[in-house]
């Protein structure tokens, strides 16, 4: 495998092994790895760098920063992941006099998408992997995978690289599992008081110390419901409170629940309760 030195990037010999495949010769066409790397002791901090791929970066030992489009830095230490998305703008490394040991896998292909939607991918920008075991000897497989640059490799490290990322997401949703329950409940009861609102659900999710990602998979996987979803059914049920409940009129409902057109308002009424609220009023008058 080869080996590389370059001083503004590490004082130690780099292994990076970027394979000119012939696409044509690759028989998994919707996730394809690209450069793949080992920076022992990196030095260099990058700023403003703005990539065309999808990286993952695996950080074994040592410590420094990240962060993204010019957000807060996030701390990077022994056992932290995390990837770079396609014209996201990052800043990383260690800090001055410092180092850090580092993996990483550059990938690219519709399949990502999937990754994304299931939450196979984390939105969150830096995750602790150190509970996954194995994981420095994943990336060497790869390295030793891609090193020799026969597309069947490069299928077999792509391949590797999905079970990876489903094994890490598993160990990451199980930690998860120690503080889910009470983090529900009070996203559930910061939600129900947010009915005669427009809910801020950036704020909400900040306030939880969670992403908008994990936000809405935490509702969906507790309730069965997206959670734009999940909030219509709230105001519909206080609708039909309301409608059974005051004289109100259908207008002043949907305005004080925060729909401003009143004909969209009885159209989701009727999908989630099964019933106009005319007919929902009228059947128990």
């Amino acid at each position: 495998m080869p080996k590389l030195m370059d001083y503004m990037i590490s004082p130690y010999p780099l292994r990076i092994i970027d394979p000119k495949l012939d696409a044509s010769m690759l028989r998994l066409r919707a996730i394809r790895v690209g450069q793949v790397g080992h920076l022992p002791g990196r030095t260099l901090f990058r700023s403003n760098v703005v990539f065309g791929h999808w990286a993952m970066v695996y950080i074994v030992s040592g410590s420094g920063v990240m962060s993204e489009d010019g957000g807060e830095d996030r701390l990077v230490g022994e056992g932290s992941l995390f990837f770079f998305r396609p014209g996201c703008c990052y800043s990383y490394g260690p800090p001055p006099g410092g180092s850090w040991d580092e993996y990483y896998i550059n990938f690219t292909g519709s399949r990502v998408g999937e990754w994304l939607e299931a939450g196979i991918i984390p939105d969150e920008s830096v995750i602790q992997a150190g509970r996954l075991p194995g994981l420095a000897d994943f990336f060497e497989e790869v390295l030793g995978l891609m090193d020799g640059g026969i597309p069947a490799d490069a299928d077999r490290a792509a391949l590797r690289l999905e079970a990876m990322l489903l094994e890490c997401f598993f160990v990451v949703r199980d930690h998860q599992r120690l503080w889910k329950p009470g983090t529900l409940q009070l996203i559930r009861r910061d939600l129900e008081a947010c009915i005669y609102e427009q809910p801020d659900l950036q704020e909400l999710a900040a306030k939880h110390h969670i992403s908008m990602s994990t936000l809405r998979r935490m509702v969906r996987s507790s309730s069965g419901y997206p959670l734009h979803e999940y909030i219509h059914r709230l105001k519909m049920g206080e609708a039909k409170h309301l409608l059974l409940n005051t004289s109100l009129q259908v207008k002043e409902i949907s305005g004080i629940l925060h729909y401003s057109d009143p004909f969209y308002f009885s159209r989701l009424f009727k999908k989630y309760m099964g019933i106009s609220p005319q007919l929902c009023r009228s059947s128990v008058l």
